[in-house]
């Protein structure tokens, strides 16, 4: 229980500082769009589609490599053998950084006219090449502080970048935005790499003063054990992120083909208003998906299969259960929510079109951090990029056809056929039944339920959409759905009790 406590407050801690941050991002985002319109955001979206791929260049799976070595020689108390695995996984960080530094800045131009089909965003691509060598040493270092269990580092160090990251966008927008659309892009861009270069030298210097705290003998690790990690999960990860950017260049086209006027400034409507609000609660969800690939992999390296199925069994509830109440709130105040941070209803029906979604999205992310764990890297890679291929060809035949909705159709044939076969693959693996009742039946019913009581409850009351307003409306559902979760049998008592055990004395 000692260790799990451990678990509980560094993913807390994690997850506490990413949703201030999200918190931030999603405020600042909507200055953005106030500030660049919804063609800017959409032009900057195409950018960063461009950047996805480059960032997994440059990273090529090293965060994993990172994350798993330190953990399994850190739990063998072989203080050498982690500096060994860090000195590689820096290696292999700063040769796939300065190489995809080098590609985005030398086929900028080829990139923005040839496939984005838009000129205007050379500018953008080759200031994003500044970023990848820092981000890709981030990376590394981001590994080494989740598996030594000293997030907070990565915390610091993330609240620290957001803020450097704001500062100098805000700055570089109000020099920039009057030149027109494309220097509003490149503002941002520009701002982000800042930002990047910020946070690679302040973990730079924290891993310096960390590593003089290991202790223990152990061997040198060879490069091998770096690249048997890192490069089943960097091949993967550049066929489904070219992929992905190329779905991110048919989605425009298909809906200008589909006969929408404003194809740029829908898009970005999707991806810069809509989804970001979407993702936001994923904070809580990646903080802990991610704490759990050290923890399941010093367990299944023990041969523990106990503690690896209670880990999977408590990951899987607390994932539904808050992702399902997350889902019914935002589809209960969807209207509230975008015109509170947008000013708008403009991405009113997009997001509550989304927002169903949320917990296979969130259930897939943990689900796949398990299986990594595991070492099943091969086979997320699999899935990834037949996900990726099929999501590519959907939005090729759909988008032309019927518009934006065909792209959200094919985001829940995506989420749906990822998160499929990474549970099926899970449960091959895993001595773990997921109960269907006890994990989405119930907490379906207490979404429900506390929207649809909320709504009589509120129906004769004009309440202006403000913040205090959705806050007040927010805490109320809230409640409400932990209510009826306790009364269904939900939140049950082995539920009760273990989270007593967790923050007792």
């Amino acid at each position: 229980m000692k260790r799990a406590k451990k678990y509980i407050i560094n993913a807390l801690i994690l997850s506490a500082c990413t949703l201030l941050m999200r918190t931030v991002a999603v405020a600042f985002n909507a200055f953005c769009v106030n500030k660049v319109g919804g063609e800017g955001m959409g032009l900057f979206s195409l950018v960063m589609s461009v950047y996805t791929f480059a960032v997994t260049l440059a990273t090529s799976g090293v965060n994993l490599a990172s994350t798993r070595l330190v953990a399994l020689y850190f739990g063998k108390n072989q203080g050498a053998s982690v500096k060994s695995a860090m000195r590689k996984c820096l290696l292999y960080s700063a040769f796939f950084g300065v190489l995809s530094s080098l590609m985005l800045f030398t086929f900028s131009s080829f990139v923005a006219e040839s496939f984005l089909k838009e000129a205007r965003a050379a500018m953008s691509i080759r200031a994003l090449s500044l970023s990848l060598l820092p981000l890709s040493l981030c990376s590394a270092f981001s590994g080494y502080f989740s598996a030594v269990r000293r997030v907070y580092k990565n915390a610091i160090s993330q609240v620290l970048e957001q803020t450097v990251k704001i500062l100098s966008c805000t700055f570089l927008l109000s020099l920039l935005v009057p030149r027109g659309i494309e220097y509003a892009c490149l503002a941002l861009v520009l701002g982000g790499a800042i930002s990047e270069i910020f946070s690679s030298l302040l973990q730079g210097i924290s891993y310096l003063a960390d590593k003089r705290t290991l202790q223990g003998g152990g061997r040198r690790v060879p490069m091998r054990e770096v690249f048997g990690i890192s490069l089943p999960v960097a091949f993967s990860a550049y066929v489904r992120s070219g992929l992905v950017t190329l779905e991110h260049i048919l989605i425009p086209i298909g809906l200008a083909a589909y006969g929408d006027a404003s194809a740029l400034a829908t898009y970005g409507t999707v991806s810069a208003m809509a989804l970001p609000i979407v993702l936001y609660p994923s904070a809580f969800v990646g903080a802990f998906s991610g704490q759990v690939i050290p923890e399941i992999t010093e367990f299944y390296a023990a041969e523990n299969k106990k503690e690896v199925a209670y880990i999977t069994s408590r990951a899987f509830f607390t994932t539904l259960f808050f992702s399902i109440l997350c889902a019914g709130m935002f589809c209960t105040f969807a209207g509230d929510i975008c015109t509170v941070i947008y000013g708008t209803h403009e991405a009113t029906e997009f997001l509550r079109a989304l927002a169903p979604l949320m917990p296979i999205m969130f259930l897939d992310t943990v689900t796949d951090s398990i299986l990594k764990g595991l070492g099943k890297q091969f086979y997320t890679m699999c899935v990834n990029i037949a996900d990726a291929a099929i999501s590519a060809l959907l939005v090729w035949l759909l988008v032309g056809r019927i518009g934006i909705y065909g792209y959200i159709i094919v985001i829940y044939v995506s989420e749906c056929i990822n998160t499929v076969f990474s549970i099926g693959k899970l449960l091959t693996l895993v001595d773990f039944k997921p109960h269907v009742k006890k994990l989405v039946l119930l907490p379906l019913i207490s979404a429900v339920g506390a929207s649809n009581i909320l709504y009589f409850l509120l129906r004769n009351f004009d309440l202006a959409a403000t913040w205090p307003t959705l806050i007040f409306k927010c805490a109320l559902y809230v409640m409400l759905y932990l209510l009826i979760a306790r009364v269904t049998g939900s939140i049950g008592k082995e539920e009760t009790a273990w989270v007593k055990r967790l923050f007792a004395k």
